[in-house]
């Protein structure tokens, strides 16, 4: 592209009509297809905000661990984080003039995803940076409209129409993430929006014209879903889009005097939230089964990761359930064994790959003296978090973002597991580390069950999943 309009070789001119380029309002035809889109924004309708959008992904491919050749070992890590903290700022930095001088239009809210994205294996999941461009993010999803039903609207290609619906999806369920992870409330609400859910169509469908968009549609179920059994990027948007609606309910509830009447709403979620997974078609409802299909690894990942999403709701509710009714204690640690060991067959698939998931084991009985309501093998769990432990020791070298949150919980869960193991008379298990990891007085700040695939190599590639 840089090369085509000669960027580099006469700046002051070629900057110059990028810039009148960019202050021009990008008008879309409601004729335009998806393959003829690029042409409003490259070539000599260059903008600044697709300049964004490539820094943002070329940041985020360098931390992949892509591009071995242009970050050579040993210090190629190095290089790679510094060239995504270069992209990121540069990002920046052409969204701060996008500010000044370019009306607000998709490309902007491209950018502010990538952005959001980049920022996230960058900087941590702990940073407030990461908050701070979620919000900007949002805002402007709010000022384009994306959150309402653009179909309304005849003006609009069907193709950015459904471009919009993914961007809003991946754009919500994010948000979800971020606030469970960091303990804050979301910012994206579907009390104000009435976006609907993509249409499961593989990506090259939106290159095609209106005709054959309209024909692969017929081909949907009456819910929305392929029924080719197909595994495709907005198959698991939609899925994780579902799950992450009942996610805003808890952290609703959360918020409240946790009583009685709490306890009944809670109750109905849980069952909402299950009627609704067990609606979706049988291949996006994981077992460990699976690993044993010919469903490649990728997609078997990501069927994963939305399974843990969907389990770690119930996690959620079966954590406030506990205040007001002790028996809700036998329901939290199957979820939570079974959330372990979910994450163990995901470590399974990928050895170098490590989750950071907060469960609750036999901590209760080593300092009351009294057995826990757990109905599964004592053995096999302790097993599984020993297995779960090395994997964060791995995960806490120098070098990592997340390098202190995955020390203090290894740290944690030993001491748990040494005290299960080789009980003394008086227990000095690090309560206030628990209440860190897992949240006593409400699931928001309990860390989320996604964010830690931003943070590995081969985890960060789940994110291309994600989002269009």
């Amino acid at each position: 592209m840089i090369d085509g309009v000669q960027l580099h070789k006469s700046p002051a001119e070629q900057v110059a009509r990028v810039l009148q380029n960019t202050e021009r309002v990008l008008h879309i035809p409601s004729t335009m297809t998806g393959n003829r889109f690029h042409e409003l924004f490259t070539g000599s309708n260059l903008r600044l905000e697709i300049l964004g959008v490539l820094y943002a992904i070329a940041g985020r491919l360098s931390l992949f661990g892509l591009a071995h050749d242009k970050f050579p070992r040993p210090n190629g890590m190095a290089a790679r984080e510094r060239f995504s903290r270069k992209m990121l700022a540069a990002c920046d930095a052409v969204f701060e003039i996008c500010k000044l001088i370019a009306p607000v239009n998709d490309l902007t809210i491209w950018m502010l995803y990538e952005r959001l994205l980049l920022s996230k294996v960058a900087h941590g999941d702990a940073s407030s940076a990461k908050w701070r461009r979620l919000g900007g993010l949002s805002t402007h999803i709010f000022e384009l409209g994306l959150h309402r039903d653009s179909q309304q609207s005849n003006s609009l290609p069907v193709f950015l129409v459904e471009t919009r619906r993914r961007l809003f999806a991946a754009a919500y369920q994010l948000d979800k993430s971020i606030a469970t992870f960091l303990g804050r409330p979301p910012r994206i609400s579907l009390r104000h929006a009435d976006c609907p859910l993509p249409l499961d169509l593989d990506d090259s469908t939106l290159e095609t014209d209106p005709s054959e968009i309209e024909l692969a549609v017929q081909n949907l179920d009456s819910d929305g879903w392929n029924m080719q059994g197909r595994l495709q990027r907005t198959t698991f948007l939609r899925q994780r889009f579902l799950v992450a609606t009942f996610r805003e309910e808890i952290l609703e509830v959360s918020l409240e005097t946790q009583n009685q009447r709490a306890a009944e709403k809670l109750r109905d979620i849980s069952v909402r939230c299950h009627q609704t997974w067990d609606s979706m078609p049988n291949q996006l409802r994981y077992s460990p089964d699976f690993r044993d299909g010919n469903i490649p690894n990728t997609s078997c990942m990501m069927l994963i990761v939305s399974y843990l999403a969907y389990l770690y709701n119930d996690f959620l509710i079966q954590r406030l359930l506990v205040q007001q009714d002790p028996e809700a204690y036998s329901a939290l640690l199957d979820v939570s064994s079974t959330i372990l060991s979910t994450v163990l067959d995901f470590c399974a698939m990928r050895e170098d790959m490590v989750d950071l998931r907060p469960d609750y084991i036999w901590t209760k009985q080593a300092r009351t003296g009294r057995p826990i309501p757990y109905s599964g093998s004592r053995s096999v769990l302790i097993r599984h978090l020993s297995v779960f432990i090395s994997h964060l020791e791995a995960m806490s070298r120098p070098g990592m973002v997340n390098q202190d949150l995955f020390r203090r919980a290894s740290k944690i869960f030993s001491s748990i597991i040494d005290e299960v193991l080789e009980p003394r008379v008086a227990v000095t298990l690090p309560g206030h580390g628990l209440d860190m990891l897992a949240g006593e007085q409400t699931c928001i700040g309990g860390n989320d069950d996604l964010d830690f695939l931003d943070m590995l190599e081969f985890g960060r590639l789940i994110d291309q999943y994600i989002i269009f």
